[in-house]
């Protein structure tokens, strides 16, 4: 698979283009993000927090299971960025000087190059083994349901259709959530995203999503496993619209 990796030689190429349609970013305008996917797509220390997560993952699931009791076990995972890289997909569309769009990320889901996030793959066969039920809750759309499903196999995940649960009409995983312990108790929840563990980090101010998580320490490393993603997130609509984001920046505590 082509690896479309930014370099420094990207930031030069935009710098001397311009592009005549409407589609496409004015030189520049991505550039703030090169260093972003730089960092996913090279470094050892991305590497090294997923290795991380997984296998503190892997130790809770592990004395989860001391618990002889008779309750039937699932872990739900996000997908994008907690167990497929889409950094590729990101690149291709600085390359060519796009912006996001919607139809843009479906244009990269049909394409099924997503790789599997390291550590991943590991720790769902490890959970397959165990007989705890693995569910995949994402907001990618249904109408990209056979192309992700293709991609995850593709991977070596193991997926029961049943149990890749995309969104419909509704933004929300919260229903999806609720479907499954209907007939499963969810011993953990997996994602790069806070909307991926609770409903109530949904549409928050950045104040209150803060103070949510202060409240809530205790369950990350627990119950919730938080990947790194430093590509998009909610927290980037939590931002104020109306201000420049350099004023945003604290110089003191």
């Amino acid at each position: 698979m082509k690896v479309f990796l930014i370099a420094a030689t990207l930031v030069l190429s935009l710098s001397c283009s311009t592009h005549s349609n409407n589609s496409k970013l004015a030189p520049n305008s991505r550039e703030h993000q090169i260093s972003a996917y730089l960092w996913q797509q090279t470094s050892g220390e991305y590497r090294a927090l997923t290795y991380q997560a997984y296998n503190i993952a892997r130790e809770k699931i592990e004395r989860e299971l001391e618990d002889k009791h008779n309750r039937k076990r699932a872990v739900v995972f996000d997908i994008d960025e907690t167990i497929l890289d889409n950094s590729f997909g990101g690149a291709r569309e600085i390359q060519e000087g796009l912006s996001w769009k919607e139809s843009h990320f479906a244009d990269w889901v049909k394409l099924k190059q997503a790789v599997a996030i390291p550590g991943a793959l590991d720790f769902i066969k490890f959970l397959v083994e165990r007989q705890v039920e693995v569910f995949y809750v994402s907001n990618r759309r249904i109408a990209m349901f056979q192309d992700t499903l293709d991609n995850l196999v593709a991977q070596g995940f193991p997926v029961k259709k049943q149990n890749l649960m995309l969104m419909g009409d509704d933004h929300t995983k919260e229903p999806r959530r609720l479907e499954i312990q209907k007939k499963y108790s969810i011993v953990m929840l997996v994602g790069d995203n806070l909307s991926d563990f609770h409903i109530d980090f949904e549409k928050k101010s950045v104040k209150d999503r803060n103070a949510l998580v202060d409240k809530m320490q205790k369950d990350f490393g627990t119950k919730f496993i938080m990947l790194p993603n430093p590509l998009y997130g909610d927290w980037e609509r939590a931002l104020p619209s109306n201000v420049e984001k350099i004023e945003l920046l604290k110089v003191t505590p």
